[in-house]
């Protein structure tokens, strides 16, 4: 398998390494405005080309792809009539990927243009499924809604967890481990949801008792409206993906 990257910053480092991992025969090929390969020197005969720089870059950037060729793209919110349009080819993925595809458990979606055949597509989730699991859209619509919670969700996370550290060491006087602990209670919670089919309701209730000191904290946030503040986060990021069209 050889594959093509055109930018390579962290999440399409992250893919090739985890691609990498999984499949030791594959060859990469990697074209970065900055790096000393210019771009005539990407071979034209890879199984795959990955287009992996910023969205924003899509309007300045040129290869002569094939007809035949098969791009993945992870440019956030860019359609594939788009990308059809600009370079004249049919088989074309959007894949929306999140970083922790570097150590194989990132949540990626993924749609294909009708131009792949089924084995095709199952080749394709295949070589994918060494990022993580891959989660099949039925529409670009529904990748694009889904795009600011595993897509963006990483970074969220990433959020909550800097509020927590900052939180507890003010509260402790940075006496303890702060970043430790909340790092081993986000990933014993993330262990949680994936190994026990229960709703995060019924989650989240079976470590609240009435009146307790869950009950306490949660009860703030819901005063606050913070389910409402999350609405608003992911709606500007689904708007945010329309930027692009």
């Amino acid at each position: 398998m050889r594959i093509g990257f055109f930018g390579f910053g962290n999440m399409g480092r992250a893919i090739a390494a985890a691609m990498e991992s999984q499949f030791p025969s594959i060859q990469t090929y990697i074209y970065t405005p900055s790096g000393n390969s210019p771009i005539e020197e990407m071979p034209l005969d890879l199984d795959y080309y990955v287009l992996a720089f910023k969205p924003q870059s899509l309007i300045d950037f040129q290869f002569n792809f094939r007809p035949d060729h098969k791009i993945i793209s992870i440019l956030a919110g860019v359609s594939v009539e788009k990308l059809k349009e600009k370079f004249k080819i049919e088989k074309i993925m959007r894949l929306m990927p999140n970083t922790p595809a570097l150590y194989q458990v990132g949540a990626g979606l993924i749609f294909f243009s009708s131009a792949f055949s089924e084995i095709e597509k199952e080749q394709s989730v295949k070589l994918l499924e060494s990022t993580g699991k891959i989660f099949k859209m039925n529409s670009e619509d529904q990748l694009d809604r889904a795009t600011g919670f595993s897509g963006s969700g990483p970074g969220l996370i990433f959020e909550l967890a800097r509020i927590f550290e900052e939180e507890l060491n003010l509260l402790t006087n940075s006496e303890l481990l702060a970043r430790e602990i909340i790092a081993q209670t986000f990933l014993g919670a993330a262990t949680l949801m994936t190994n026990d089919l229960s709703s995060f309701e019924d989650l989240r209730n079976a470590v609240t008792s009435k009146k307790g000191i869950t009950f306490e904290a949660l009860t703030v946030l819901k005063d606050n409206e913070l389910q409402n503040i999350f609405h608003k986060a992911f709606l500007a990021a689904y708007k945010r993906t329309q930027d692009f069209k």
